[in-house]
């Protein structure tokens, strides 16, 4: 049989269009595995089991179709049929309907799948992305250090790209070492897209894999390997950032490619210290790593202080180096010596963020740090307001917990809203939200946002005071003491939790503190009893007491910012009277803040409580 003749044959049994119509119904069959399926949690492998088995179908349809004809009366063998009975041109315009018919289903599930399936939540757009901590293959510790380096510097510059959203490190990070379903962790993320990759590092050389992945079926859009020197590691990183923004249909013009360029650390070794000191960090605040959380500060400093010798413009570095000092300043067994220190290094520290900084919302954060910690309020309520207004997603330190003295919930909130979009699994985020929304006595909201939180940690319920003030706010005093009873009793927060629970419930200030007495407090990790105190004192309505105390922490350094803390901790209004705090009744006068706070929050009395 010659080529012309088995091509006019082909034609005549219709196996052109069976090919065709196999063709459609494969690839239909193939999108609704790859896009339905994984709404159902089916398995990925179940979709790789459709795209194999229509593959090797294939060759055995044509086969079929060959050998076999479609009549009125079934399906026959073409070599039994005579072929003046033959109804081959009749069974081809039903292929050709049967092949519409798919097309236009195609057309359909191509349809719901843009507008429907695919279709991003309210907060997460197609050009969003997490970048996971890419996987050491090294068994150095040292290099586990360079892995999470090179993933944060690679989000920093996805980060400056405009057009995209970039989840947070916090929220990233927090799926390092866990072999979570991918699908699961875009759903918590509210991203549409996820970066992973791996890292092997021998000596100087550095092999280097990332791809990028749908969150919603696990596609691979991308995927590169590297093989380069350390001195090189900076243009890979922009390469894997230019690469994705393409993957994602995002056009770069010279001004992003410069402004990477222009952010991004260059130093190696200065990205791996200053992620040393990111987990000594956060060591430090956890009851479980450490002992004294000052101390634990004071080593991560060593390795921040490290990072910004090599990079004297990492304003990062000198941001988080801050936080040890306002852990000085607050603790209640530091000499005064180093609590004058510890002002003077947290404003120089917050001043350098301030000048290395390429982000306009972190120079303004900076700069109201500085000033709360400064004896010159001149101009900081607009200073606190431009600052809490600025779009971007950076978190700010203490500010949340000062200004929520001074009214501003709102604004709180709405900077708390943005920054959970950018970093959804943020903690800190999340109590600053909190701590504000208590403060002006909303205890529904702050339950509110705490629900919010445990949802986006997949059901996973937060343990802490916070959640204790608001259940008592609302005068569902069982539902509080259950909370309080998993809190350990040697935090503070735990301590002021059980006197406001306690004053609340009707229990005497002299049996209340005679309980309390019992505390060992030499375990707190914090040392914050000066606050404790006070908030204790003016809870139960000792005003002498709290005046006197108050008036100690005004004569300290920074004592205006103390006992704004103190304001926001209390929730009981203004807890002590301006004359007893000369200098914070001074630093008022030039800030242009209102004080008392709005209102005094008044909180159910026993027999007043109801359960909703």
């Amino acid at each position: 049989m010659t080529a012309a003749s088995l091509f006019v044959e082909l034609k005549r049994r219709n196996v052109h269009r069976a090919a065709m119509f196999y063709a459609a119904a494969a690839w239909l069959l193939v999108q609704i595995a790859t896009q339905v399926f994984p709404f159902f949690d089916i398995p990925n492998e179940t979709v790789r089991v459709v795209v194999i088995a229509v593959v090797i179908g294939f060759p055995f349809a044509m086969l079929f179709s060959w050998f076999y004809e479609w009549t009125p009366q079934g399906i026959k063998l073409e070599s039994e049929i005579d072929r003046s009975e033959s109804v081959t041109r009749q069974t081809g315009k039903a292929l050709d309907r049967w092949i519409i018919a798919v097309l236009a289903l195609a057309v359909v599930l191509l349809l719901t799948d843009r507008l429907l399936l695919n279709k991003p939540s309210a907060r997460t757009a197609d050009k969003s992305i997490a970048v996971l901590p890419f996987v050491s293959f090294s068994s150095e510790v040292e290099n586990g250090f360079f892995s999470d380096g090179l993933s944060e510097e690679i989000l920093n510059s996805l980060a400056r790209i405009d057009g995209m959203r970039v989840v947070g490190r916090t929220s990233s990070f927090q799926f390092k070492g866990k072999d979570e379903d991918l699908r699961e962790v875009g759903r918590k993320l509210d991203v549409a897209h996820l970066l992973e990759g791996s890292v092997r590092r021998d000596g100087d050389h550095v092999r280097i894999t990332a791809q990028l992945i749908r969150a919603a079926d696990g596609i691979h859009l991308w995927s590169s390997t590297y093989d380069r020197t350390l001195n090189d590691v900076l243009a890979v990183q922009f390469d894997i950032a230019e690469q994705v923004a393409g993957a994602l249909n995002i056009v770069m013009d010279e001004a992003q490619r410069a402004r990477m360029a222009q952010d991004g650390v260059r130093s190696v070794d200065a990205f791996i210290a200053y992620q040393k000191g990111l987990k000594r960090y956060d060591d430090a605040h956890d009851a479980e790593h450490s002992r004294d959380a000052i101390d634990g500060l004071s080593q991560a400093n060593v390795e921040f202080d490290k990072a910004t010798t090599l990079e004297p413009e990492f304003a990062q570095a000198y941001f988080m180096a801050a936080d040890r000092y306002n852990h000085i300043l607050l603790a209640d067994d530091r000499p005064r010596e180093e609590r004058l220190d510890a002002q003077r290094q947290a404003m120089r520290l917050y001043g350098l963020v301030a000048e290395h900084s390429h982000d306009a919302q972190q120079r303004l954060l900076a700069l109201v740090e500085r000033q709360m910690l400064s004896d010159d309020w001149h101009g900081l309520a607009e200073q606190i307001d431009a600052a809490l207004k600025q779009t971007g997603c950076r978190n700010p330190d203490w500010l949340p917990v000062f200004a929520s003295a001074f009214g501003y919930t709102r604004l709180i909130e709405d900077l708390g809203r943005r920054t959970s979009a950018c970093d959804p699994l943020n903690r800190i985020n999340y109590n600053s939200r909190v701590r504000a929304a208590l403060a002006a006595g909303q205890g529904q909201q702050a339950l509110d946002i705490i629900a919010a939180y445990e949802q986006s940690r997949g059901g996973v319920p937060v343990r802490n005071a916070t959640h204790v003030l608001a259940l008592t706010m609302l005068g569902r005093f069982n539902d509080a003491r259950a909370e309080l009873g998993t809190i350990p009793l040697r935090d503070e927060s735990r301590y002021k939790a059980e006197v406001i629970l306690g004053a609340a419930t009707g229990e005497s200030a002299p049996a209340l503190l005679a309980r309390l007495q019992t505390i060992d407090r030499s375990q707190s990790i914090y040392k914050f009893w000066s606050n404790a105190d006070a908030v204790a004192a003016a809870v139960l309505g000792d005003r002498a007491e709290v005046n006197r105390r108050a008036a100690a922490l005004d004569a300290q350094p920074a004592g205006p910012f103390l006992l704004a803390v103190l304001g926001t901790d209390c929730l009981c209004g203004a807890p002590f009277d301006l004359d007893a705090t000369p200098n914070f009744k001074a630093r008022l006068a030039e800030s242009g803040l209102h004080w008392p706070p709005p209102s005094v929050i008044a909180y159910p009395t026993q027999t007043q409580a109801t359960r909703p």
